[in-house]
């Protein structure tokens, strides 16, 4: 019997006491060497020698939003998607980005330079980042890395999840909605739909949109 590393579920068959046992699915792995996330691999970019480094320090980094983020957050003024702009929400959605979203857009919103962190390592502290800022658009894969400040064509963030405000949504168990994707002290934010160290489900995906399935998580359709 063989095993491929990563699958969505794995069917081990045990005798236990002349019973069948069927073991759970098995985890994807987090892979951030391996992923457009590890921004050592980027031509022209500066190389720290580490990979987690451009998000991450394990001291001095942002106390809010972000676990030790090594990062600056943007100080862009956002278009949200909101219900000036969309008469169809009824949940109400921040003024402006909020919590592991500004993260996100520390990086994404196309303002601050993918390599220019807070803490450099130890090991190079004379390199100076290039400054460059996330590419307009993944051509080869089709993916909008970079979302710019208007967020109104993108999927609303910061938004404070309610099925009272909006009964075409599934409930949230332990957090999650549909015990499936994880609410941000009760809002959806980038981190809810994206899981930015798996790759299993591409763009970093928390799990596949085959038949929509990521979006029916959430909606009623």
């Amino acid at each position: 019997m063989s095993f491929r590393h990563g699958s969505a579920a794995i069917a081990i068959l045990a005798m236990l006491g002349g019973v069948a046992m069927l073991a759970p699915p098995v985890a994807a792995q987090d892979d951030v060497a391996n992923s457009k996330h590890n921004m050592s691999t980027r031509s022209g970019l500066t190389n720290y020698g580490e990979v987690c480094v451009y998000c991450h320090t394990p001291h001095g980094g942002q106390t809010q939003n972000a676990p030790l983020w090594n990062r600056n957050f943007s100080t862009a003024t956002y278009q949200m998607y909101n219900n000036s702009y969309s008469s169809t929400i009824d949940m109400t959605v921040d003024a402006s980005p909020t919590g592991v979203s500004l993260a996100c857009l520390s990086c994404h919103d196309g303002t601050v330079g993918l390599d220019v962190i807070i803490n450099r390592p130890n090991a190079v502290p004379s390199l100076t980042p290039s400054g460059n800022t996330m590419p307009t658009e993944d051509a080869a894969n089709q993916f909008f890395a970079n979302l710019g400040v208007d967020l109104r064509n993108d999927h609303p963030i910061s938004v404070a999840y309610s099925t009272a405000a909006d009964p075409a949504f599934n409930p949230v168990t332990s957090g999650k909605v549909n015990g499936e994707l994880p609410l941000y002290l009760g809002k959806v934010q980038c981190g809810t739909c994206h899981n930015p160290h798996n790759t299993t489900n591409s763009p970093f995906l928390r799990k596949s949109n085959g038949g929509s399935a990521l979006c029916k998580t959430c909606h009623i359709k």
